[in-house]
C-alpha cells in the first residue's frame, strides 16, 4: 500500500544582508498565513493522486490499518526510481505471511522542495523542520528513509532523534550527518570523504592524473570537490584547474567554451573531468554539452552519476566514459541481486539505479530490524542494527547493511561504476572502511597508486590555477 503526501513548502531567494532578518520573519508570518489559510488543501483528491500512483491517499491521512513508513522524495525528479524500488520492498513485505509484526506495512510519500545554490540555508532549515516535525506526529510510524539532500537529512535528523524514531538516510552523505550523537539516525551510504578517495584512486589507478575539478558552490559541491583534490594532490596528481560550475552569470556552454579555449591551459593539458553538483539536471546537461562540443575523455563524479535520471536526459550514448560511485553492484551475480535486477526491470521497464536499491533496501532493513528487535521501540531496534555488526549481518541488495556505534555504514564494499554507452558496469571495487594507503591495486581495493608520466616527467603535485 502506498500513500503520497503533498507538501508545498516552497524555496525563497536569499535576500540582501540587511534585509535577511527581515525576510525571515516575514516568510514564518507568510507560511503560517498560507498554512491556515489553505488547510482545506492539505488532503489531495484521489482523482489527481491516481496520475500518479495508483491507489493513493494523503500523507496526513490516518484511515489505514498497519504501520506507516514514511519515504521523503524529491519533487525534481522525472523518474522516481527511490520510491520505485521502496514500493517493491513494501510489496514484498506485505506479500510475506509476517508482514510488519502481523500488520500492513504502509508506505507514505512526502514530498520536499529542491534544494539549489541559490536557495538561502535559512529557508532550507524552515521547511525541511515544518515537514519533518509533522511527519514525527505521525502515530505508528515505524520509521523514516529518504530526503535527497544532506541540508535537509541534516536538518530532519534532529528532529527524528529527538522523538525517537528511526531514520535511514538514504541519499545524505555530509560527514556532519553521523557526528551529532543521534541514537536513531543511520547512514545509508558513504560519505563524502569515502566515495572521494575511492574515485580518486581508481582515476590515479587508470592513469587519469591531470583533473579539471568543477563543483557548484552547495555545502555538498564544494566538501565534494575538496576531498577529491585533497586525494589527488596527496597521491601527486595535477589538478589542472579547480573552478565553478555554470551560474547565473555564466552559462554550462560558456564554461566548455572557456575549457576549451583559453590562455591557462590547452585541451592536451587534462586527461579527465571532475564535476559535483547537488543538482542532477546542472550534472546532466554539463555531460551533454561536454559531449556535444567533443570532450570525450572521462567524467568523473559522485554517487549520483549512477542516475537512471541522468541517463536518460544525457542519453546513453553520450554518456559513455562517465564515471561513479556507488554502494551497489548492479553486475553482483548474487541470487538476491539478480531477483532484485529481474523484478525490477519487469516491472519499471529498465534497469535499477542506485537509488533504486536504496529505496528497496531502506524498507526491508527497516522490517527485518523490527523482527529481530520484536518491538517497534526505536531505541532497541536501532541497538539491534548496531550489534549486527557483530551478530548476524543485514544483506540487501546493496550488499551488507552494517552500522558503527555512530550509525555510519561500515564493513561494506564501495563499488566505482563506468558507463559504456549503453548501460553502467561495476570496473572496481573498494572495502569500507578504506585503507587507501596500505591496500593493494590488484584486489580492488582503495590503494596508494603510482603517479605516470606526462612527457616523461612524473607528474608533478597539485597546481591550481586562479578560479575564473
Amino acid at each position: 500500500m502506498v500513500e503520497r503526501g503533498d507538501e508545498t513548502d516552497t524555496n525563497e531567494p536569499a535576500g540582501r544582508p540587511w534585509f535577511k532578518g527581515f525576510l525571515i520573519v516575514t516568510g514564518v508570518v507568510a507560511f503560517i498565513a498560507v498554512l491556515v489559510a489553505g488547510i482545506g488543501m492539505m488532503t489531495p483528491q484521489p482523482r489527481i493522486l491516481k496520475e500518479w500512483f495508483p491507489g493513493i491517499a494523503g500523507l496526513w491521512q490516518d484511515d489505514f490499518k498497519g504501520y506507516r513508513v514514511v519515504a521523503v522524495y524529491a519533487e525534481d525528479r522525472e523518474e522516481q526510481s527511490f520510491i520505485n524500488g521502496a514500493r517493491m520492498g513494501v510489496d514484498k513485505i506485505n506479500a510475506s505471511k509476517e508482514q510488519v509484526l502481523g500488520e500492513e506495512l504502509v508506505l507514505q510519500l512526502a514530498m520536499e522542495r529542491g534544494v539549489t545554490t541559490k536557495t538561502a540555508l535559512e529557508t532550507v532549515v524552515q521547511t525541511t523542520m515544518s515537514l519533518s516535525d509533522r511527519i514525527a506526529r505521525k502515530k505508528d510510524l515505524i520509521g523514516v528513509i529518504g530526503h535527497e539532500w544532506s541540508d535537509t537529512a541534516i536538518t530532519a535528523s534532529s528532529i527524528y532523534s529527538r522523538n525517537e524514531i528511526l531514520y535511514l538516510a538514504t541519499h545524505a552523505t555530509a560527514t556532519s550527518l553521523t557526528n551529532h550523537g543521534f541514537e536513531t539516525v543511520f547512514a545509508l551510504q558513504p560519505n563524502n570523504a569515502t566515495n572521494a578517495d575511492v574515485i580518486a584512486s581508481y582515476a590515479l589507478s587508470n592513469g587519469l592524473e591531470r583533473i579539471l575539478v568543477f563543483s557548484d558552490k552547495s555545502d555538498y559541491g564544494k566538501e565534494c570537490a575538496n576531498f577529491f583534490t585533497e586525494a589527488m594532490t596527496n597521491a601527486g596528481a595535477n589538478i589542472v584547474y579547480r573552478g565553478f560550475l555554470s551560474g547565473t552569470q555564466r552559462s554550462t556552454d560558456e564554461l566548455l567554451m572557456f575549457v576549451l579555449d583559453n590562455e591557462l591551459f590547452k585541451r592536451t593539458d587534462f586527461d579527465a573531468i571532475f564535476i559535483v553538483s547537488s543538482s542532477v539536471d546542472e550534472t546532466a546537461n554539463f555531460i551533454k554539452r561536454a559531449r556535444f562540443l567533443g570532450l570525450d575523455l572521462p567524467i568523473l563524479g559522485m554517487e549520483y552519476i549512477f542516475s537512471a535520471t541522468i541517463e536518460r536526459k544525457v542519453g546513453k550514448e553520450d554518456m559513455k566514459d562517465t564515471i561513479g560511485v556507488s554502494l551497489y553492484d548492479r553486475d553482483s551475480l548474487s541470487k538476491t541481486g539478480q531477483t532484485f535486477i529481474e523484478e525490477y526491470q519487469t516491472r519499471y521497464g529498465h534497469l535499477p539505479d542506485l537509488n533504486a536499491a536504496l529505496g528497496y533496501d531502506a524498507v526491508t532493513l527497516l522490517r527485518n530490524a523490527v523482527k529481530r528487535a520484536d518491538t517497534l521501540d526505536a531505541q532497541k531496534i536501532s541497538d539491534t542494527l548496531k550489534v549486527a555488526r557483530y551478530k548476524e549481518q543485514f544483506v540487501g541488495v546493496t550488499g551488507p547493511l552494517v552500522f558503527d556505534r555512530k550509525g555510519a555504514i561500515t564493513d561494506t564494499q564501495v563499488f566505482v561504476v563506468r558507463h559504456n554507452g549503453e548501460e553502467f558496469h561495476t570496473v572496481a571495487k573498494f572495502q569500507v572502511p578504506l585503507n587507501i594507503r596500505n591496500s593493494d591495486t590488484g584486489t580492488g581495493d582503495a590503494t596508494d597508486t603510482q603517479s605516470g608520466e606526462d612527457d616523461g616527467k612524473p607528474a608533478s603535485s597539485a597546481k591550481e590555477t586562479k578560479r575564473q
